[in-house]
């Protein structure tokens, strides 16, 4: 009998396919035979001799939901007449059904389909045919002879064969599927089961997914990049492809949000160019008008055809400022209100803004405009919320009497929207750092980018984190994320690595340098009785100094000298340890001479000597002290080996001996604090997170201890002191209320500023600042004349 080839259908042939009961009665995913008139035409492999099959996808019922539904549908008899339809439909398809498999009854030779919910007969070699075989009269000559009489059972069904088990069966000896005989080999073998790659149901095994980001529109690239950060845009995605990049190379694409960052960074044609802005627009210190021309420019600028004035009015009609918003265009701005499109939309959102005196009316207002009923998409509403947060910051930047308040609620929410839109990593509950507590951590997007870095050797990472920013959480995760790698965690305070032993997987030695110190060196004077266990003292000191030179002063020159040299990563002492400054007897601070550095380096140097003998002393200051054993430690030059990243908290307050130390390793190094809270430069602390050259950056900005309104308290603090501005403290999106009293409130920035220099000063601007009084809550002082005009 001849074999079909495969077909390559027409267009007409489609239609009339589409007309046929094929269309709607035949599953794609059913298996055919060579009988069938579309064979060929599904997805299969190029089956080998005499390997039946080998490299299908196994059998996958969910694919398939009506391969577990009853059998609807007959294939069409051969043109033989006279024969029995069970014998001519043998090559029919069969499904993997749940139901036993009954035989149709016998056809009188045409072709023709069987009723709707009548059942296909099985394969040949089925136990059904057996049946059939068995019930025929014993007259005549049997077809089925010398067939093998083994039936494969599905698993689902005791009298439906297994998918892909049923062989064939033609004129004569058996045929199967890996065996052709003059045919075309590609038509043996039985049709696979789709895998999850092929269009809507699979492809051939091995094949490349059709589906991917890149085959996607760029207009559909260009709106899902519009939700991302800048950051990751240009130093991720930017690298991705030359599509990627010239997407977000785009002059067109996302421009406030990149003007914004090049504005923050201070680029020379940025900031000319938002100068040039204010300078035409009339946006000027000396203007009583400079925020209504904020209003018009913004309105001017975003006036989009798209929007419909009416359908996002009704968006709006449930924000809080929406009257008093439109009272103000209506009467300052009557050209905008009265436009012959209709209101403009952009305008009403730039009032809103302006009138808003939290983050929350600025995230009822993103609410809102987000609806259905909107015309107002995602990233046109983002753009004008950069295009005001640009001129807002400017305009501050150039004296203009307006609050940061409004600019920090604009940052704040596209902050949150940028990195909390994506569901964030749920870590399941665990120990906290405090014994006893239980904390279910959540990762933000900027502790997502530290765990994605892996340590090579030799590289210096810095994590610059402010207060309550999840740091030795963010340590934690990585150290369980990259589990096959040994890491240190070195501290300064004991009781904390004894809390890190708690949390940190084991994987992670915690350990403090002066441990580390001891288990090297300080044990041996211990063991010979020689160990200070406090501080020296002048008292001490001042007792073994040579007859003459004695006296409080001197003492307290050379302990000065000695601690000097201690947190130092000097290998000799000299005259540069010796302090400039000191306190005379009358307590009045003068300049230290020549002749008394000289006298002090002596001193020191013979205590030092002294100090380091194993020999008994009785002398209490040539007793080794704890700095003292660290500084042999550092002078030691130790090795680390065994350990493939060091882990260094609080790197704000390391002194340059522990810099030493840990920067002479051969691993990787990572260094986590807070720059802002040093808090041991009494003792020689240097910011190793300013001075310490790095090969990588994170930041961790969010803050897990407060909502906005403490942390724009925060943040202003760091930007009226510390000129902190490229990176900005955020809080979570709970509610948190800072000191309603002002009184209070001044207490609280003079214990928040004590450490930094100049807070007494400085208070009262920032009281000023972040205690709102007046009309307008988001000015400080009285209310701006540029703002009353808005208000009327």
């Amino acid at each position: 009998m001849r074999r079909f080839k495969r077909k390559h259908l027409t267009a007409i042939d489609c239609q009339h396919l589409a007309r046929s009961h094929l269309a709607v009665t035949q599953p794609f995913g059913q298996r055919w035979t060579n009988r069938d008139p579309n064979h060929g035409l599904y997805p299969r492999p190029r089956a080998k001799r005499g390997t039946r099959g080998r490299g299908c996808p196994g059998y996958s019922p969910e694919f398939f939901v009506s391969g577990r539904q009853q059998c609807t549908n007959v294939m069409a008899k051969s043109s033989s007449g006279g024969q029995d339809s069970a014998k001519d439909s043998g090559d029919e398809m069969i499904f993997a059904a749940e139901s036993t498999c009954a035989l149709p009854p016998e056809g009188d030779g045409e072709a023709r389909l069987g009723p709707p919910g009548a059942a296909l007969p099985a394969r040949k070699r089925s136990r059904a045919f057996e049946d059939e075989d068995e019930r025929q009269p014993a007259t005549g000559p049997r077809r089925w002879a010398g067939a093998s009489k083994k039936t494969p059972r599905h698993p689902l069904s005791p009298s439906c064969p297994r998918p892909g088990e049923a062989r064939w069966e033609a004129e004569g000896p058996v045929s199967r599927p890996g065996e052709s005989r003059g045919g075309d080999p590609e038509d043996d073998g039985p049709d696979p089961d789709p895998d999850p790659h092929y269009g809507l149901l699979g492809s051939l095994p091995g094949q490349e997914p059709q589906s991917r980001i890149c085959s996607l529109p760029s207009e559909v690239l260009r709106h899902i990049f519009a939700f991302l950060p800048v950051e990751d845009l240009y130093w991720n995605l930017s690298l991705v492809c030359h599509l990627w990049r010239e997407i977000i190379s785009d002059p067109l694409f996302i421009p406030w949000k990149k003007l914004y960052h090049r504005y923050l960074l201070n680029e020379e044609q940025a900031v000319s160019k938002v100068d040039g802005i204010l300078a035409s627009y009339g946006i000027e210190k000396e203007s009583d008008l400079c925020v209504l021309n904020l209003i018009r420019y913004t309105a001017t600028t975003k006036c989009s055809p798209s929007v419909d004035p009416a359908r996002a009015l009704w968006s709006l009609r449930d924000h809080l400022l929406l009257p008093e918003a439109e009272a103000c265009v209506r009467q300052h701005l009557p050209d905008l209100y009265a436009a012959p499109a209709g209101v403009n939309v952009w305008a009403l959102v730039a009032a809103i803004v302006l009138l808003s005196s939290s983050v929350k009316d600025i995230q009822q207002l993103l609410f809102c405009l987000r609806r259905p009923s909107s015309t107002v998409t995602v990233p046109e509403l983002t753009e004008t919320l950069y295009c005001m947060a640009v001129l807002l910051y400017a305009m501050r930047e150039k004296g203009i009497s307006i609050s940061n308040r409004i600019h920090y609620n604009i940052f704040y929410c596209l902050y949150l929207q940028e990195n909390s839109c994506a569901r964030a990593t749920e870590v399941k509950e665990e120990p906290s750092v405090w014994p006893g507590k239980k904390t279910t951590i959540q990762l933000t997007h900027e502790q997502q980018l530290i765990l994605s870095h892996k340590m090579e050797p030799l590289q210096v990472v810095k994590i610059m984190a402010f207060a309550g920013t999840g740091k030795t959480s963010t340590l934690v995760k990585y150290a369980e994320k990259w589990s096959e790698s040994r890491f240190l965690y070195v501290t300064f305070n004991k009781s904390i690595a004894k809390q890190a032993e708690l949390v940190f997987p084991s994987n992670v030695t915690c350990k403090t340098f002066h441990s580390m110190a001891y288990g090297h060196v300080g044990r041996k004077y211990q063991l010979k009785k020689k160990l200070n266990l406090f501080k020296l003292t002048p008292f001490m000191v001042s007792s073994v100094l040579a007859e003459g030179k004695g006296g409080f002063i001197r003492a307290k020159l050379v302990c000065k000298t000695l601690e000097n040299f201690f947190a130092s990563a000097d290998e000799e002492l000299t005259i540069d340890h010796v302090p400039i400054w000191c306190k005379n007897s009358q307590g009045q601070r003068v300049m230290v001479e020549q002749s008394e550095k000289l006298n002090g380096v002596l001193e020191a140097s013979r205590l030092w000597d002294n100090m380091r003998k194993l020999g008994e002393c009785k002398e209490e200051a040539y007793q080794m002290t704890h700095d003292g054993y660290l500084k042999l430690w550092q002078l030691s030059k130790p090795l680390l080996a065994s350990f493939d990243a060091i882990f260094v908290d609080e790197a704000q307050d390391c002194t340059p001996a522990i810099m030493n130390i840990v920067l002479s390793q051969p691993c990787g190094k990572i260094f986590v604090g807070d720059p802002h809270q040093q808090i041991y430069t009494f003792r020689g602390a240097v910011n190793a997170l300013f001075t310490v050259p790095h090969t990588h950056v994170f930041y961790l900005t969010q803050s897990f201890r407060f909502g906005v309104e403490i942390a724009y308290v925060g943040a202003t603090i760091l930007d009226v002191c510390k000129r902190v501005r490229k990176k900005t403290l955020v809080g979570g999106n709970h509610q948190s209320k800072a000191f309603s009293d002002p009184r209070l409130f001044r207490q609280f920035v003079f214990l928040f500023l004590w450490i930094g220099p100049g807070a007494c000063a400085l208070s009262p601007k920032v009281a000023s600042e972040v205690m709102p009084r007046g009309r307008w809550p988001c000015c400080p002082g009285p209310t701006p004349t540029c703002l009353m005009k808005l208000s009327g």
